[in-house]
């Protein structure tokens, strides 16, 4: 159940690509505000959450590459009849190829 769980609450990778767009945004509009707080307050930077550093494209490739990507991979091991839901995941990525962050922002605007 867990398993399936964490697919849902990581699901925005599967969605067809207009739509995993805008919660790219979203979820790095998220880390970005958590680092603008750990600034103000004196904290630690947690790296992804560093604008300065970061970019939105670039944090999504990173994120399926090296983290939700090897996931899914043992999921679909475990239950076959996902697999194909997968798929899509690694449609988005090739996609996310053809952006940078100034475009991603240029198309979305603030519609997200």
């Amino acid at each position: 159940m867990e398993i399936i769980i964490k697919c849902a609450d990581t699901s925005n990778v599967l969605k067809p690509f207009n739509v995993a767009k805008k919660w790219a945004m979203r979820v790095t509009d998220e880390f970005f505000l958590q680092g603008d707080r750990e600034k103000a307050c004196g904290m630690p930077l947690t790296p992804m959450c560093d604008r300065t550093c970061q970019g939105r494209v670039a944090l999504q490739k990173g994120f399926v590459d090296f983290v939700i990507g090897p996931y899914y991979k043992l999921v679909g091991a475990a239950f076959p009849a996902l697999s194909e839901v997968f798929g899509l995941m690694w449609e988005n990525r090739e996609s996310w190829n053809s952006y940078d962050d100034r475009m991603l922002g240029e198309e979305l605007g603030s519609s997200y």
